[in-house]
């Protein structure tokens, strides 16, 4: 007879290992249900959703306002909101009559912990958090011990459309006609995967969330309607609607934010662009050195990198950095619009990564953040045209005087190749003279006089010039470099590399490995397999110490 103390060991295991089962026993029903049901993951993986969605891009100051409000007007469910800052009434006033006009539609709205520029003395978050619990509208703000800053900026609407937002629910990001603002990018994905991502990062944060307390918390300020005006023609107005098979990769601090990063940069093959408010933490050993010396990596590896930024905080060591490795950086116009707010990358007309990301090593290890990578060629493209429109009235300041770009980005062997030199800044001060000198592959210099082919810029003034260049053969490296006289002194650009290219190929870089998601059922035997193990050992010993009486 097997003694009691065995017989109690073998029940007690085959009792942890029926519970185990009893989850896998009721989650297909779950999964077949669709509701928004709180989860709370420990950490948030990379994971990639290839297939078929839809898909809509806008860029603040152009068509921002008007797309947010259409995307907020079409729920019918819920509305999720995970933000920095809201200094914005008009859309303080939108979530007001959305909740009055859809009482059925659960609203829950939290808002970042302490952030700058959001507290005394304009005090908006306070206001709006006092504002939205007066409504109803379930509120909380961000855990002050999860994160330095919640520095995120996504919505999710109906559990199936995203928002991801370089800009917060500002009146600099979401303008009215007319009205200045930043250079921001957004998208908007509907899928239910890419949804229940974010929603489980809006969980897990709200899960940590504090109430609105108004004795501690204070009520504000009223928010300011006021709005300088711009006469800023917004030629990207017209959103880019796109669907297809598509391969979306969501991204956030301090989880995955580096490595999407990385993953971007180090995949690039032919072009690098790249539009960040600024680098700082620069030296410090960290993860924006890691973001520079892969960006020095792709230059080295002949890759043509631009990067527009803002003259703040590392702007000059950073820039010294990049113009020694021979890379072009400039800083955003500000004539029409706030200093630059967009955190985007764009990899050889391709891959897209749009986010709240900068880099400073607080937003990449401290912070909440949120973004994600696109790969698909057509919304690369979108968001191409308003890199170049950007390159194209970039200031230098620091670094030069001049500025230089091509179309199309990446020519084929049967494209004309048009090159623009940009001398607005040189205008003033009388061009008389403006060439533009070209190298095939490592062949001799060639230096052609352009002054006649001047055209406008975008704002109406002549000081752009043209060249084309005649097709080339498929892998030709075309090397330009600008040089302009103007008020007696010459001014010589920085020599950059046009490829011709019938094709990329594939990404030479590999996907981070995500984490396993295979049948649960065998991930459950695997874990419980010392557990089966021990309690076939302990069957065995009891048959044979039975055996031995």
């Amino acid at each position: 007879m097997i003694p009691k103390r065995y017989k109690l060991l073998s029940f007690m295991i085959l009792c942890i290992m029926i519970s185990s089962f009893i989850p896998l026993l009721v989650s297909p029903v779950a999964e077949n249900q669709k509701p928004h049901v709180q989860s709370i993951p420990s950490a948030f993986t990379w994971q990639t959703f290839n297939k078929n969605m839809n898909v809509t891009t806008f860029v603040a100051p152009d068509g921002s306002r008007d797309q947010l409000w259409h995307f907020l007007n079409s729920a019918e469910e819920s509305i999720f909101v995970e933000i920095y800052g809201v200094n914005n009434p008009y859309i303080l006033d939108l979530i007001r009559d959305i909740h009055t006009t859809k009482p059925g539609v659960d609203i829950k709205i939290l808002i970042g912990w302490h952030s700058l520029g959001y507290l005394a003395p304009y005090e908006p978050n306070p206001y709006v958090a006092y504002n939205l619990t007066l409504m109803g509208v379930d509120f909380k703000w961000t855990s002050d011990t999860e994160f330095t800053y919640a520095h995120q900026k996504f919505v999710v609407i109906d559990n199936k459309t995203t928002i991801i937002q370089a800009g917060n629910w500002a009146k600099t990001s979401f303008p009215e006609d007319g009205k200045k603002s930043n250079r921001e990018w957004n998208i908007a994905m509907t899928d239910t995967d890419v949804a229940d991502y974010y929603l489980s990062v809006f969980d897990y944060d709200w899960g940590n969330g504090i109430a609105y307390d108004q004795p501690r918390d204070g009520t504000g300020l009223p928010l300011s309607y006021d709005q300088d005006s711009s006469t800023y023609p917004r030629p990207f107005a017209e959103p880019g609607h796109f669907s297809g098979q598509m391969s979306v990769t969501p991204i956030v601090s301090p989880e995955t934010s580096l490595q999407g990063i990385l993953y971007c940069i180090n995949s690039a093959q032919v072009t690098l662009d790249i539009q960040i408010p600024y680098f700082t933490s620069v030296g410090d050993a960290g993860s924006v050195d890691q973001i520079i010396d892969a960006i020095l990596a792709a230059k080295a590896r002949d890759v043509t990198v631009r990067i527009i930024t803002q003259d703040e905080k590392d702007y000059v060591e950073a820039a010294e950095i990049f113009t020694n490795a021979g890379i072009p950086m400039i800083y955003q116009d500000t004539r029409w619009a706030y200093p630059l707010h967009n955190k985007g990358i764009i990899v050889d007309g391709r891959i897209v990564l749009i986010s709240s990301i900068n880099y400073s090593d607080g937003s990449i290890e401290d912070n909440r953040e949120a973004g994600v990578i696109i790969e698909h060629e057509a919304i690369a493209q979108w968001y191409s045209e308003v890199f170049d429109f950007d390159w194209g009235l970039g200031d230098f300041d620091e670094i030069g005087s001049l500025n230089v770009y091509w179309n199309p980005n990446i020519p084929t062997h049967s494209s004309e190749i048009n090159v623009t030199v940009y001398a607005h800044e040189l205008r003033a001060l009388g061009i008389t003279d403006v060439s533009l000198g070209v190298k095939i592959d490592s062949g001799s210099w060639s230096n052609y006089t352009i002054t006649s082919t001047v055209f406008d810029s975008a704002e109406g003034d002549p000081e752009n010039y043209f060249y084309v260049i005649s097709p080339q053969s498929d892998g030709t490296n075309i090397t330009v470099q600008a040089t302009v006289i103007a008020g007696g002194d010459t001014y010589v650009g920085m020599e950059m590399v046009i490829r011709v290219r019938d094709s990329i190929g594939s990404i030479t870089t590999p996907t981070p490995t995500p984490t396993p998601t295979g049948n649960p059922l065998v991930e459950l035997l695997i874990e419980l397999l010392p557990y089966i193990a021990l309690a076939v050992v302990v069957l065995i010993g009891a048959i044979c110490v039975k055996k031995r009486k």
